[in-house]
C-alpha cells in the first residue's frame, strides 16, 4: 500500500504481522532489523494515489506497532528500580520542583527552552527542508565531545566538569577550546549559511572525516571522526534511498505523531538505534537519545507549529540520556552515586559502554526526569496560576522541556561543575 505527502509518495513494504504473543521488545527489534519493512520512493507526483494512505493516517496504521518511547520509559524504570550504584532521591525531586519559579515553570510548558535566544541553530521558516536536514545532521553527530578536551589539555591541568573551559586557557581560539555541542551546531549553521546545498543528501552520502572536520571549521581531528563521518553518510544515503532526499518527507511520514517519528528515524538510520543489553539479566534496555532529541529539536525549532506540530504526542518522549544532565541532577541532590561509582566519575575514570555503571546512570537519569515531570504536573494541579497565559491546548509539562532546562543549567556551569561520567560511545 501507499501513503503520500504534498511532494512525494512512498510505498511501504510491510512484513507479515507477528504473532500476538510476541513481546514489545521483540517486535521493535524485528521492525528495526527487518529488510522487508522499508520505505521506497513510489513516484514524485503530487497528491494521493488511488488507494493511497495519507501521512495523517499513518499513526492509525501503526497503532499496534511497538512504541520505542514507551520502551525507553518501561525498560529504564526496570533498571532504576533494581539499581544499587545510582539512586533517585524522591524528596529532593519534590524540593527542586517545589522551588521552581513561575518563570521557570512557564518556560517548561512548551518549546520555549529550545535555543531561547535563537543564536545557536540554523532555522529558516521559508526552507523547512533545509532546516530539518540541518537538525538531522547535527543530531547524527551529537555525541562524545569530551575526548577532544583531553587532546588539548596542558600537562598538569585538572579538569572541572570533565572539560577544558575557556577560562582555563590563555586565549579563546578554537585551537585552545575543547569541542562542545555549540561548535557542532554553530559550525554546521555557518556552513549552511555559506552554501545552502552543503547538506544535500547526495553530498552528505559522500563525506569523509577530513571533509566533515572542514565543514565544521574544526582545527584538528574530531573525536571518533570516522564514526561521525559514517553516520553523516548514513543520513544522506537514508534520505536519498527512502525519502527522495527530503527531511520534510521523513517528518511528514510520521503523520504528526512524535513516537512514530522516533521509530521511523531508527528504522531508516541504524546509527540512531541506542539500546543496550543489561549485563545483569541479559534483557534489552532502550535509551534512544539521538532519535528522540531530533524529534524534540524539530518541535522546538518550529515552536510546535507547522512541521513541528506533534500535538500531545510530544509528551510521550522521555529526556535524552547524556552525560551533562546527570551532573546537574547530582548537584541538585536528585541523583546519588554510591562511593565506588562516585569515585569513578569524580576521577574521570573511563566507564565502559554497556556496563552496569553506565546503564544505571542513564536509566536513573531518565527516571529522575519522569519523577520531576509527575511532580511538576501535581504542582500545577495545586497551583493552576503557574500556567496563566499558556495555551491550555498545548502538551503541558514534557520531559523534553525539562531536559532542555536541565541541560541549559549544566551548560551554564560546566566550567565550574564536577566531572561528568566518561563513556566512549556514539550514542551520546
Amino acid at each position: 500500500f501507499f501513503f503520500c505527502n504534498c511532494t512525494y509518495s512512498y510505498q511501504i513494504r510491510v512484513p507479515d504481522p507477528p504473532s500476538a504473543s510476541s513481546s514489545s521488545s521483540s517486535l521493535l527489534c524485528s521492525a528495526l532489523k527487518s529488510n522487508s519493512s522499508t520505505l521506497v520512493p513510489a513516484s514524485s507526483t503530487r497528491g494521493p494515489q488511488r488507494g493511497g494512505i495519507l501521512p495523517s493516517q499513518l499513526h492509525a496504521m501503526s497503532a499496534a506497532a511497538p512504541n520505542s518511547c514507551r520502551l525507553v520509559r518501561e525498560t529504564t524504570a526496570r533498571v532504576a528500580a533494581a539499581a544499587t550504584r545510582c539512586t533517585i532521591d524522591a524528596d529532593a525531586v519534590q524540593k527542586v520542583v517545589g522551588g521552581m519559579t513561575r518563570e521557570t515553570v512557564h518556560n517548561m510548558l512548551g518549546p520555549r527552552e529550545f535555543d531561547a535566544d535563537g543564536s545557536l541553530h540554523f532555522c529558516d521558516p521559508a526552507d523547512p527542508d533545509l532546516t530539518t536536514r540541518y537538525l538531522l545532521a547535527v543530531d547524527a553527530i551529537n555525541f562524545c565531545f569530551w575526548p577532544d578536551h583531553d587532546a588539548i589539555r596542558p600537562p598538569g591541568l585538572e579538569l572541572r566538569g570533565g572539560t577544558v573551559g575557556s577560562s582555563d586557557m590563555k586565549d579563546g581560539t578554537l585551537a585552545t577550546q575543547g569541542l562542545e555541542y555549540e561548535h557542532v551546531a554553530g559550525g554546521l549553521k555557518r556552513a549552511v549559511e555559506r552554501d545552502r546545498g552543503v547538506l544535500d543528501a547526495d553530498r552528505l552520502a559522500l563525506i569523509d572525516g577530513p571533509a566533515l572536520r572542514a565543514l565544521l571549521g574544526w582545527p584538528r581531528p574530531l573525536p571518533l571522526e570516522e564514526e561521525r563521518a559514517r553516520l553523516i553518510r548514513e543520513v544522506g544515503a537514508g534520505l536519498a534511498a527512502n525519502f527522495g532526499g527530503s527531511a520534510v518527507a521523513l517528518v511528514q511520514a510520521a503523520g504528526g505523531h512524535a513516537p512514530t517519528l522516533v521509530d521511523l528515524v531508527m528504522r531508516t538510520f541504524p546509527g540512531f538505534r541506542d539500546a543496550v543489553i543489561d549485563p545483569r539479566d541479559g534483557r534489552q534496555v532502550y535509551l534512544c537519545k539521538r532519535a528522540q532529541i531530533f524529534v524534540g529539536d524539530v518541535w522546538g525549532c518550529f515552536q510546535g507549529a507547522g512541521l513541528g506540530n506533534f500535538g500531545a504526542s510530544i509528551g510521550e518522549l522521555t529526556m535524552f540520556a547524556d552525560y551533562r544532565v546527570p551532573v546537574v541532577l547530582r548537584g541538585m541532590g536528585i541523583m546519588r552515586y554510591d562511593s565506588a561509582l562516585a569515585a569513578m566519575v569524580d576521577s574521570s575514570t573511563l566507564i565502559a559502554a554497556g556496563s552496569a555503571e553506565e546503564l544505571e546512570i542513564r536509566a536513573c537519569t531518565v527516571q529522575a526526569v519522569e519523577q520531576m515531570k509527575s511532580s511538576l504536573r501535581a504542582r500545577l494541579a495545586r497551583e493552576p496560576e503557574l500556567a496563566a497565559g499558556v495555551d491550555t491546548g498545548g502538551p503541558g509539562v514534557t520531559s523534553v522541556a525539562i531536559d532542555w532546562f536541565l541541560w541549559n543549567e549544566g551548560e551554564a556551569m560546566r566550567d565550574q561543575s564536577p566531572p561528568h561520567h566518561r563513556t566512549l560511545t556514539v550514542f551520546y
